[in-house]
């Protein structure tokens, strides 16, 4: 696994991928799924929430990567557990509860065939940046156009930088070619960034209770 998988979803949650346990295996269900576990930490949770996974590769999407290899297969599976997060999906909780994150051919274009997450709006990515700037960006200037946030959000890296450069003429971040630190502006936003955080754990939690 790549270290420092630190990353924050589009409905605003920070999160580090602590554990992913190479290599996928498959599943003993008879299903045509291949199985990764791993683990994904709320970032800097004082109540230490996490989520234990069970992420589902389908074997579409398996000939699709080619392989299941780390190297290959690991931007997906950041980004589907991205995506169920912001589907609200999963809970963040103080005990390990296994949850299933599925990757599956949603995440894939037939007819461009490649791997294809949705196309966010500008104000999306510019949402997106201004979150992971003020989450991971506080101590050290954090990479704006990082490969599985240019995935996730189907953007190019050229895009992201120019909607980051947006953000550092309004003051909001310092840049600094492609990374980038929170300005004290940004900083001031404390209580939105932690409010849309709150909402989408909520959602996760209350979606699982429901389900059950």
């Amino acid at each position: 696994m790549s270290s420092a998988l630190r990353f924050v979803t589009l409905s605003g949650v920070p999160i580090e991928i602590t554990e992913l346990k190479w290599p996928f295996h498959q599943s003993t269900s008879g299903a045509d799924w291949f199985i990764l576990h791993g683990r994904v930490d709320l970032f800097e949770s004082p109540e230490k929430l996490h989520a234990e996974v069970a992420v589902g590769m389908t074997q579409t999407m398996k000939d699709v990567l080619g392989s299941l290899e780390p190297q290959h297969a690991e931007n997906m599976v950041v980004n589907a557990i991205r995506k169920t997060i912001d589907n609200g999906q999963l809970a963040f909780l103080k005990s390990g509860k296994l949850q299933p994150v599925h990757v599956t051919s949603r995440f894939y274009s037939f007819l461009a065939k490649k791997v294809q997450f949705p196309t966010q709006s500008e104000q999306s990515v510019r949402e997106l940046i201004k979150r992971r700037v003020f989450w991971l960006g506080m101590q050290s200037p954090v990479e704006i156009a990082h490969p599985y946030d240019c995935q996730y959000v189907n953007q190019p890296g050229e895009k992201m930088i120019e909607l980051a450069q947006q953000l550092a003429t309004q003051n909001l971040i310092y840049l600094d070619g492609d990374r980038a630190r929170a300005a004290e502006a940004l900083h001031r936003e404390a209580p939105a960034m932690r409010a849309a955080m709150q909402k989408s754990i909520d959602a996760g939690i209350t979606a699982t209770k429901v389900t059950a």
